[in-house]
């Protein structure tokens, strides 16, 4: 039975009981996270090696457009971390309910952004904002207000809220090498070529990780490519 009132829901079906609702919603909303997010979206970073011995890596500009390398400018940027939930849909088709374990409670603010998605449908994404919190010893029940009605069958909603946590020295996700515990990212130098140098992070966000130490501002990164700066580095050491 209990399996039945799973799929009825995934289904877009009739709400559970209030009972099974609350014994399967954990369950069920990470079930429900995991299939409209994707696992491409939730593979972890590869492993990358860092080089030994430090060497600079020279790559002329043909070599460059053929690796597409980018650089980006280590800089001050407001630090963006989403929080991923799921929810349920109230009758009105409006109103989402849903909760936050206690780490994540902590950055959610009244007024932040929310993104709402039916595992129903990949395209459709819905506006909406955090309009009430209430906190408890395990996280916070958030209830957010969609700026339109949901057009899909579905009564839960995967959630993602854009917090931000302020302005700090930051790199892109991309060009952070990891390693033994680690963080390496790889410099241009004024010659041309690529000297890698180690970091220590702070937060990391969505798209950027804050940098405590090892970079100053207007540094030029590899983000797309340091693999391959890294594994040429890597084979000019061995």
């Amino acid at each position: 039975m209990q399996t039945d009132r799973r799929s009825a829901v995934l289904a877009g079906g009739p709400a559970l009981p209030r009972s099974a609702d609350m014994h399967v919603s954990h369950r069920l909303w990470t079930a429900l996270l995991l299939v409209a997010l994707g696992g491409g979206l939730l593979d972890a970073q590869r492993e990358r090696t860092r080089p030994n011995p430090r060497r600079s890596t020279t790559v002329n500009q043909s070599q460059a457009s053929e690796l597409t390398l980018t650089l980006t400018e280590a800089a001050v940027r407001p630090l963006q971390v989403w929080i991923r939930t799921a929810g349920a849909l109230d009758d009105s088709r409006r109103v989402v309910t849903a909760a936050v374990r206690s780490s994540d409670a902590a950055r959610v603010r009244a007024g932040q952004r929310v993104r709402a998605f039916s595992p129903a449908s990949r395209s459709r994404m819905y506006q909406g904002t955090v309009s009430q919190i209430d906190h408890s010893p395990a996280g916070a029940t958030l209830t957010i207000r969609l700026m339109g009605r949901t057009l899909e069958s579905s009564r839960y909603y995967v959630l993602e809220i854009v917090t931000e946590d302020g302005e700090f020295l930051t790199v892109p996700n991309e060009a952070i090498i990891e390693s033994g515990g680690k963080q390496v990212v790889y410099l241009q130098e004024p010659d041309g070529s690529y000297t890698p140098r180690d970091i220590k992070i702070g937060v990391q966000g969505e798209l950027f990780t804050q940098v405590l130490e090892g970079l100053k501002p207007g540094e030029q990164v590899i983000t797309i490519g340091s693999f391959f700066i890294d594994a040429e580095h890597k084979l000019k050491g061995s």
